[in-house]
């Protein structure tokens, strides 16, 4: 299928309209047609190969090179990914792992890479990783992947940088709470744009122990030393979750400089009944990043009915495509009714479900 699109370059210029073929058969032959919503669910999940062996993994965050920074390849790859391993939702295997593909649905290690890249001994008594986001910074030519450590005592976001030669550094410490409570737990699910080498923005969620929850956004010049949360709001000044009847559970951004605005999804749970949640479109202009709306108040992706993903979604990542219509690549993470996670493939055309559009 080919299709004429823009490529939006790292300096957030658009190049001239260029000719690509997109391999689309493969999203479109995985995709199990059964329910109403804009994102259909992947018949089959993706295999990721995990350290442990149980190939379950959760929370992912993926970086397509060619169309977000107009680069055929970095380290060897087009596409880039982080998740952590949850078998049986086991949070002692919950570590980040890095994983590379050629067409966003054949995974595997990059071959000088052992992952996880950072571990934890797991349980909330010791401390376990969490909540992985995967940035690109093209001035110092690295990825970032910022994770989240918890423990009784100690509540940490933490970062590590993957260079092109393909190694690895230590993780350090960005941001740290010790002791904590659930109120400055801000930070669950972060998702991060880089907007210059000066302009990094942080978005997460919490606030509370027990849901309904807050959407908080961050601010640092280094992607390193940030500064104190602000709650995120709708035009009524209210969660813009809560307002169509949804809390923010957990969820991934991206930058769209076509619209100069971020866009959100996010799996969100029902705050009057107990229905099974569903994934979300959200977006904040890049101007007043605290202020975010929901165009689309319905789920554009709910769990199957019996198929793989029929307990629960999760996290979901994407890209955009770079076309006028912006088609979504989705990679989203969900349980099976027995218990094991997987993530799932889909794609689709998100802004046809707008209200005002």
């Amino acid at each position: 299928m080919k299709l004429w699109s823009a490529v939006r370059y790292a300096n957030g210029s658009i190049d001239t309209w260029v000719s690509r073929k997109f391999t689309y058969t493969k999203e479109i032959d995985n995709l199990n047609p059964s329910n109403t919503t804009v994102l259909q669910n992947a018949r089959k999940p993706l295999i990721i190969p995990t350290y442990d062996k149980s190939n379950q993994v959760v929370h992912p965050s993926v970086i397509d090179f060619y169309t977000e920074h107009g680069l055929q390849q970095w380290g060897g790859y087009r596409f880039w990914m982080v998740a952590t391993p949850y078998p049986y939702s086991n949070d002692f295997y919950e570590n980040p792992c890095v994983y590379t593909s050629s067409d966003g649905v054949n995974w595997f290690v990059p071959h000088k890479i052992i992952n996880p890249i950072d571990q934890a001994p797991g349980g909330l008594k010791m401390g376990f990783n969490n909540d992985p986001d995967m940035i690109y910074d093209p001035d110092a030519d690295e990825i970032r992947v910022y994770f989240r450590f918890a423990s009784r005592s100690h509540l940490k976001v933490k970062m590590v940088r993957v260079r092109a030669n393909l190694t690895v550094s230590r993780p350090i410490t960005v941001i740290s709470q010790s002791p904590w409570t659930q109120s400055e737990n801000t930070h669950r699910s972060l998702c991060i744009w880089r907007e210059s080498s000066h302009q990094w923005h942080m978005w997460g969620g919490g606030g509370t122990e027990a849901p309904p929850h807050n959407i908080y956004y961050r601010f640092s010049r280094d992607g390193i030393h940030w500064e104190p949360p602000k709650k995120c709001v709708n035009d009524n000044g209210n969660d813009p979750f809560q307002d169509i009847g949804y809390t923010n559970w957990h969820f991934s951004c991206k930058p769209n400089y076509q619209k100069k605005r971020i866009e959100f999804l996010s799996y969100a749970n029902p705050t009057i009944s107990n229905s099974k949640g569903g994934l979300f479109y959200a977006e904040c202009s890049m101007t007043t990043p605290f202020l975010i709306r929901t165009p689309i108040v319905e789920p554009i992706l709910l769990p199957s009915e019996r198929n793989w993903d029929n307990g629960t979604l999760y996290r979901a990542t994407f890209c955009l495509d770079g076309s006028v219509n912006n088609y979504y690549r989705v990679w989203y993470s969900a349980r099976s009714e027995r218990g094991t996670w997987k993530l799932g493939y889909t794609g689709g055309y998100i802004h046809n479900a707008r209200r005002d559009s």
